[in-house]
């Protein structure tokens, strides 16, 4: 036997196989891309701008899948799938980008999702300040981990709620492995009353006062609202998670982020509460689609205000607004997200829908759990927000054993 098969998930992983066999740098970094794969979805793009595009595809050996009538010309437009090595989709934005048709605007956007999808090393990794030091995403996984300060969570309700055992399970996420600990105050379970902002702010800022003078990690406010978030700032908070994705107090987080800089993770929900949230669920046409219009739209405001996308964190909303299906459905294509070289953030943990694999049964969802964790950082995703800190943390551990 003189051949095996190699896995190769990623450019990263193809460097490491020709350095092992004694390929110089400058042919890692040439080669590396060539042995990475990408798919990008097109969107209603025009029929003739399709033809062109096919043919400038499969001239150098990518390919672009149409529907059927693209070549007829018996539809105007149509969604397609382009895919190549990175390699051969640069030498393609090239081509198209002087050309007419939306080509041009198309290449933009392509340029785009090659750059957010570039791990080689050739770009400057995104870093969020915060009071406690930097968080610089080059690659690793951070742990998030979830402090409920409530009664009624539909995990941990009433395990913290006392401002003690609050603060000791704090500084419990910091020696279990945890990267940041989100501190919330409001239950958004499906169906949860609304808090008003004062019971929100009594629960959380004591907390929140105590252990940032005492963690070496930077803090989270998970709230909606804006002046729960300032005095949470106040506190000794430095992240804002919104879950309500900038719907709920529109112009006052916007007010917020704009007046600090602060960094936010901006949540889709699809403009739905906890209390509404999985009533009346209409499907989704192309979820992927939708969640990233949203998050563009939402940016898009926020930078008419003066705010930096940089600071932003984007979080697909696991459980909100969404079908067990469709929960499914995002995390099979959880790399989507990627497309707006933003920090990915996913929270999962415990979440009913993995009840409908491994049944109630808290081991068993702990195991969902971990499963569902390990799946997201081998997909890159930035941030993982979980209960079970040092669980997915020795997890994580044997993932990094087995990578390096």
């Amino acid at each position: 036997m003189q051949a095996y098969l190699v896995d190769i998930f990623d450019t990263s992983n193809a460097a490491n196989e020709l350095i092992n066999i004694g390929v110089s740098n400058s042919g890692r970094i040439i080669m590396g891309d060539k042995l990475k794969f990408i798919v990008i979805k097109l969107k209603n793009i025009n029929s003739t701008a399709l033809n062109i595009l096919k043919q400038e595809a499969l001239s150098i050996g990518a390919e672009l899948a149409n529907h059927k009538d693209v070549i007829t010309g018996k539809i105007i437009k149509s969604d397609s799938l382009l895919f190549g090595t990175p390699v051969q989709l640069r030498i393609i934005v090239k081509k198209i980008k002087s050309q007419e048709f939306g080509l041009k605007e198309l290449s933009k956007d392509l340029e785009n999702i090659l750059a957010a999808t570039d791990n080689t090393g050739n770009k400057d990794p995104k870093i969020l300040k915060t009071n406690k030091g930097n968080i610089v995403f080059n690659g690793k996984t951070y742990i998030m981990g979830i402090l409920n300060v409530t009664p009624d969570s539909f995990s941990d309700g009433g395990d913290y709620f006392n401002e003690d055992d609050a603060v000791k399970r704090g500084l419990d996420l910091e020696r279990e492995g945890a990267d940041i600990i989100d501190i919330g105050g409001e239950s958004t379970r499906p169906g949860a009353s609304k808090v008003n902002e004062q019971m929100e702010i009594d629960r959380i800022c004591p907390v929140i006062r105590k252990l940032s003078k005492t963690v070496k990690l930077p803090i989270s406010v998970d709230t909606r609202k804006a002046k729960v978030a300032i005095e949470a700032l106040k506190a000794g908070a430095s992240i804002i998670n919104d879950v309500s994705g900038l719907t709920y107090d529109k112009e006052g987080m916007s007010g917020v982020l704009t007046a600090t800089g602060i960094p936010y993770i901006l949540m889709h929900s699809r403009g739905k509460s906890p209390e509404t949230m999985q009533k009346g669920l209409t499907a989704y046409d192309d979820i992927f689609y939708d969640i990233l219009t949203y998050f563009n739209e939402k940016i898009e405001y926020l930078e008419e205000k003066g705010y930096s996308r940089d600071n932003i964190i984007i979080d697909p909303g696991f459980g909100f607004a969404k079908s067990v299906n469709d929960n499914y459905n995002v995390l099979s294509g959880i790399t989507s997200f990627k497309s707006l070289g933003l920090p990915l953030l996913c929270g999962v943990s415990r979440k009913s829908f993995i009840n409908a694999v491994t049944g109630k049964h808290k081991n068993d969802v702990l195991n969902g759990n971990i499963a569902i964790a390990s799946y997201m950082k081998l997909k890159g995703v930035d941030i993982v927000r979980v209960h079970d800190v040092r669980q997915t943390a020795l997890a994580f551990a044997m993932l990094d054993k087995i990578k390096n």
